[in-house]
């Protein structure tokens, strides 16, 4: 049953990160405006920086969850040999549910900024872009992976390792 869960999880999560693959082609159109504008017709995009980083807190956002999920961030396992002994399992799924838990704390501390965001207003400087869905995206984000990293704390708990799903 746990496994059919992340197989229903890992689905979801690569949608979403579909999503920030079309946020990166539109990033790409939009480096390409301002290059075009720009240099022949020496218009520049005036808000292309703000719209650059808004699209790039989105691109991570939007990436993140997956990545964890398909275990695709860099890691290095210096101690791997012993931890993979069943005794030094508690260990691991330690690390794992500690890492669920403050990154639950920072999505909630995000939720909460992006709340008074909404609340007061904010916007970016030049064109007045609302903050607040992008900080939404990031503090969704963060839970997600705090969910992913709670399912590898259950699954090292259960002696199912994260790292022993085959995914091609």
């Amino acid at each position: 049953m746990l496994a059919q869960i992340e197989r229903w999880f890992e689905r979801i999560l690569r949608f979403i990160a579909y999503g920030g693959g079309l946020v990166l082609f539109g990033l790409m159109a939009l480096v390409i405006y301002e290059i075009v504008m720009r240099y022949f017709f020496g218009r520049p995009f005036r808000g292309g920086y703000e719209m650059t980083e808004l699209a790039m807190s989105l691109i991570v956002a939007l990436a993140l969850p997956y990545t964890a999920i398909t275990r695709g961030h860099v890691s290095v396992d210096l101690l791997g040999r012993w931890l993979d002994l069943p005794a030094m399992r508690w260990l691991v799924a330690l690390v794992h549910l500690a890492g669920a838990a403050f990154l639950g704390y920072v999505a909630w501390r995000v939720y909460l900024n992006a709340q008074g965001s909404l609340r007061w207003g904010d916007i970016t400087n030049m064109m007045r872009i609302p903050k607040h869905p992008f900080q939404f995206a990031v503090a969704a984000s963060f839970g997600l992976f705090a969910l992913v990293l709670l399912l590898d704390g259950v699954k090292v708990l259960a002696g199912k390792g994260p790292e022993s799903k085959d995914r091609k």
